[in-house]
């Protein structure tokens, strides 16, 4: 029997067992969402150049919902174990992914301004192919091949779910350009390390008038910190703390939202960091919701959350002199959100 090498987990066979029935049914798996984006893409097409906005409104809105499902669905169960193999392809993907989000908002805004021309849809297709073929060649090959049963059957039931929002509930995509992550970290000889994130996102699902009901996911880009000290950013990212290389997002899913009745609204949830995940708590201290000047819908929050980073194996330190360590255990984050409501289709 040959020798395998797995990482803790037991997720991951490095070396490259040959194709079976199995791994190929879980390419076809990851694969089939890009054939059913690219029957969306058929239709807005095809749409963009009738003369009927309401049918040309009803595929796009049909299609950004199921591109973002697809997203977070390959950013929760294929590309955190692909970084830990090959952390440059991964960040690479996941910034496609960014821009493409990014670039989606627009392009609703537009359409529902009657301003959203066919050259143009075709344009955003034309990107999204080539993205598509992108994964084909790279991603779904690695997770077809070094994927172990397990994590495969874990990723199939995953992927090959598509559930669409509940009844009377509202999708919202945070706006990166009016957004800003921010932290701050105890330090005994400069008072503060303060940073932000440059690359992140996610999205909300409120509820409707059952606010309790509403989550949020929120993806970081940990290689995008930066503190104003470019050697202080590289040592952020190396092994002595995130480790980006084998740890390149950080990730939290929210499970319950509380609404105590003398105080802030907390969204309780798990944060994935460093390879580890435990339950955080954040804190909504302020939001607003409004119409902005072209029609979308807006909503903003402002949070706050406290972690302390022993419990994620965030553990460096230097002792100094006269007792004590440089740098404590507790990181503020700071969150200034704003995000653009997904309307659903008529």
């Amino acid at each position: 029997m040959r020798e395998q090498t797995t990482t803790p987990g037991g997720d991951f066979d490095f070396q490259r067992p040959s194709a079976t029935a199995s791994e190929e049914a879980i390419r076809a798996v990851f694969t089939q969402d890009h054939e059913r984006l690219e029957r969306h893409f058929e239709a807005i097409v095809a749409e963009a150049s009738g003369s009927d906005p309401s049918a040309l409104r009803q595929a796009w809105q049909s299609f950004e919902r199921e591109l973002l499902r697809h997203f977070d669905d390959e950013e929760a169960n294929i590309l955190p174990a692909f970084a830990l193999q090959k952390p440059t392809e991964a960040r690479a993907l996941l910034y496609e992914h960014q821009r493409i989000r990014a670039e989606l908002t627009t392009l609703g805004v537009d359409l529902d301004l009657h301003s959203l021309s066919a050259d143009r849809i075709a344009d955003f297709v034309g990107n999204l192919r080539a993205h598509a073929r992108h994964e084909d060649d790279l991603l779904y090959p690695w997770a077809a091949h070094r994927q172990s049963d397990a994590a495969r059957r874990r990723a199939q039931k995953a992927i090959s779910t598509f559930q669409t929002p509940a009844a009377g509930s509202e999708t919202w995509q945070i706006d990166l350009e009016r957004s800003t992550l921010r932290f701050s970290l105890r330090h005994i000889v400069i008072h503060q390390i303060r940073g932000n994130f440059g690359r992140w996102g996610g999205t909300l699902t409120m509820g409707g008038a059952e606010l309790a009901t509403s989550s949020v996911h929120v993806w970081v880009d940990l290689d995008s910190v930066n503190t104003d000290d470019s050697e202080r950013d590289a040592q952020i990212r190396s092994t002595e703390f995130f480790d980006v290389g084998r740890f390149p997002q950080a990730r939290f899913t929210s499970t319950e939202v509380h609404l105590p009745e003398r105080a802030n609204p907390v969204v309780r949830g798990r944060l994935d960091l460093h390879g580890v995940a435990d339950d955080v708590e954040v804190e909504i201290t302020r939001h607003n919701r409004w119409t902005d000047d072209k029609g979308a819908e807006r909503v903003s929050y402002e949070a706050v959350a406290r972690v302390d980073r022993r419990k994620f194996g965030l553990r460096w330190n230097q002792d100094l002199d006269i007792g004590g360590v440089v740098v404590g255990d507790e990181i503020e984050i700071f969150a200034q959100l704003e995000a653009v409501r997904v309307k659903a289709a008529p």
